[in-house]
């Protein structure tokens, strides 16, 4: 059956890509004819997953302005950031109670100080007071949606009371609004391994390195064999006309993401490679589930704009949190 279902993988991921009838073969008759000249060396060694450490989201808070979102750093001014520096005082000397106090006259002199309503509830779970910290950070949630400690600390409290399954809720909705920071990384490890998911933080990672010659305009590609094909689709993109201005009609590089995906179709019918190479696994995996808009989103956009997360709504935050899930089962 297994077999059956690759057999027909193709015909799906067609229907699953570009509108284009076939994007794979567009873009190699495009850098066929071109005038640029190509060249293609097979990779000695693995190209290692980058640091994106530093690559993380800060506090921000969001309002609706049409069909997106304006973002804006939390920020206090004025005699709102004197009761916040006041607050961060008492806070770091453990005066918590005062803190407290603070951080709620601050939060009255600015209400869009979110943040605020978070740090309330992290007093309380320095005291361990679980029930209070686990109500302010919800209040935080409620107030500001994408704030994504408030869902990292709500987490870790429901990691606490032994309540794992709310905890791996909302611990993949932090990582869908902070998608690189370690260590929520980390805390994202513990609960999916409480949970009997898999804890190792598999990514996208193209096995492709390309530049251009300066003098002679020649483009020269170095790749994995398996990721060749994605290797011209990304290089007709990145340097022929024609793809350059598609590419200029669309803020984020989705487009040009599903299409250098099809540079994966000659190899996912090949069983042995899909059972021993993972990015081929996964891709079928995906696809067999209908979920290659989120694998796009989450795997291959996340990893480098991790901003675009405070443009989704509440329900597509959801819709990615239960995506994450759904790649890590066993």
């Amino acid at each position: 059956m297994k077999s059956k279902i690759l057999i027909l993988i193709g015909a799906l991921v067609a229907l699953s890509f570009a509108k284009d009838e076939n994007p794979l073969q567009e873009a190699m008759e495009i850098i066929k004819e071109s005038k640029t000249l190509y060249s293609l060396k097979y990779l000695d060694k693995p190209i290692p997953v980058p640091d994106r450490s530093r690559l993380i989201n800060y506090p921000v808070y969001r309002e609706k302005n049409g069909d997106s979102y304006d973002v804006k750093a939390i920020k206090a001014t004025g005699e709102a950031k004197k009761l916040l520096d006041k607050a961060e005082n008492y806070f770091g000397s453990h005066q918590y109670a005062k803190a407290r106090d603070a951080y709620t006259l601050a939060l009255q002199e600015d209400p869009k100080l979110y943040s605020a309503i978070t740090y309330i509830g992290q007093t309380y779970g320095i005291e361990k007071n679980w029930d209070k910290a686990e109500l302010w950070y919800k209040k935080a949630i409620e107030a500001n949606y994408v704030d994504f400690l408030a869902h990292w600390l709500l987490a870790d409290v429901y990691k606490i009371k032994g309540q794992k399954e709310k905890a791996l809720d909302e611990i993949s909705i932090a990582k869908v609004l902070n998608r690189n920071n370690p260590r929520l990384e980390a805390l994202r490890k513990e609960i999916y391994g409480l949970n009997g998911l898999n804890i190792k933080n598999w990514t996208f990672n193209p096995q492709v390195r390309m530049s251009r010659d300066s003098v002679t305009g020649n483009v020269n590609i170095v790749a994995d064999s398996i990721w060749s094909y994605y290797a011209f689709v990304q290089a007709a993109w990145f340097y022929e006309p024609v793809y350059k201005a598609k590419a200029k009609k669309y803020s984020m590089p989705q487009a040009m993401y599903r299409e250098c995906l099809m540079g994966f179709l000659p190899f996912i019918g090949d069983k042995a490679l899909v059972d021993s190479v993972d990015v081929l696994k996964r891709l079928v995996k995906v696809i067999e589930a209908d979920k290659l808009d989120e694998f796009v989103f989450y795997d291959m956009l996340l990893l480098d704009y991790p901003t675009a997360s405070f443009q989704l709504d509440k329900k597509q935050i959801e819709g990615l949190k239960d995506y994450l899930i759904w790649a890590n089962q066993k």
